[in-house]
């Protein structure tokens, strides 16, 4: 079924979404330059409660009045700090066992966690504006992971409140758990790259002294998690829909390679348990098992039907040299030149 993207025709029902994305580049610009100065060297800036203001003081043209407001404005800035690195001490060292988390929602310690992670962020935030000012663009490995952080904690945060809307559903905990832990382990990693190589080592240390005191610690989703995400995905369900709404999965065509996915898709696992039957008899020819009345007629059509739809769905486009190019002929290398092979030379006798 990869092989479709191989080639482009019909069938390749991925290639017109790959060719597009350099046009998104182009028009929105590259993706690094959004991730390295965007989301935090300006983000940082304009979504800041009192960093905007200072510099819109200091602009000022009557010097007394922009120095009133800018002295409001960096003293109210100082306490905002304070607060932040207070909030950052209690959450890190009590390992988020102090942080809030929204009342009456499922799966609080979720929201304990990004609590603790948001504290620690505003932390270090400060910490590399104070350090660094304006260099901090041009440190843009660092303002890259600042943004990284700023990112998942929005992503993250969706997640949970669309667990939340949509009813805290049981059967939605595993997947919600592999999201938060597989972002929680980029945040962490995002966090040791920019302690790791902030100039400013104090104040370096300082924040893993507060918000970090018994280590940055993380780890990736376990295998038992990422089998029951696999499982629920890949079985068709109320809760599949919900994750997958809207798409355009080929109605109006007789035949569309979407359709015929989402069709082999669903023949496959309505014939699982006649597979599981030839299994249990040993027996892996439809055929062989419908002889020996292992199967009836009914589900030996439902499995060659099956077998078609996959058939169908992993068929890879193909043509013929002659209709692919007129001139196919010219562009196949001549067969090498047969030459003879020079008589070995007689020594002459002494």
């Amino acid at each position: 079924h990869g092989g479709k993207a191989i080639i482009d025709g019909p069938r390749n029902y991925m290639g017109g979404q790959y060719r597009s994305v350099p046009i998104g580049i182009t028009v929105e610009g590259a993706n690094i330059l959004t991730r390295n100065l965007m989301i935090f060297g300006q983000g940082a800036i304009r979504s800041h409660p009192y960093m905007l203001k200072e510099l819109e003081a200091l602009s000022q043209a009557d010097k007394a009045k922009g120095l009133d407001a800018f002295d409001r404005s960096f003293w109210a800035h100082a306490g905002h700090s304070i607060v932040n690195a207070g909030r950052a001490f209690l959450r890190g060292w009590s390992g988020a066992l102090f942080a809030p988390s929204p009342k009456d929602v499922g799966m609080p310690h979720h929201w304990q966690r990004l609590s603790r992670y948001a504290s620690a962020f505003a932390l270090i935030s400060d910490l590399a504006l104070l350090t660094m000012g304006g260099a901090l663009k041009r440190k843009e490995l660092i303002s890259a992971r600042l943004g990284d952080i700023l990112s998942e904690l929005y992503l993250l945060g969706a997640v949970l409140k669309r667990y939340e809307d949509e009813g805290r559903q049981k059967i939605d905990r595993p997947i919600v758990d592999y999201i938060m832990v597989n972002g929680e382990e980029r945040i962490c990693a995002a966090f040791d790259g920019v302690l790791d190589n902030l100039p400013a080592r104090w104040a370096a240390w300082a924040t893993r002294i507060v918000a970090f005191p018994f280590g940055i610690s993380y780890r990736a989703p376990s295998d038992r998690l990422t089998d029951k995400v696999a499982e629920t995905l890949m079985t068709p369900s109320e809760q599949r829909d919900r994750l997958t709404p809207n798409l355009y999965l080929g109605e109006g065509h007789e035949t569309h390679a979407l359709k015929d996915l989402e069709s082999a898709f669903q023949a496959v696992m309505d014939v699982e348990p006649i597979e599981k039957k030839m299994r249990a008899a040993e027996i892996r020819d439809p055929e062989e098992a419908r002889e020996r009345g292992v199967i009836d007629a009914a589900e030996f059509g439902r499995l060659a039907e099956a077998a078609e739809l996959v058939q169908r769905v992993v068929a890879v486009d193909a043509w013929p040299m002659e209709q692919v190019s007129p001139l196919a002929d010219r562009h196949r290398k001549p067969a090498p030149k047969r030459t003879r092979a020079a008589k070995p030379r007689r020594l002459a006798a002494e």
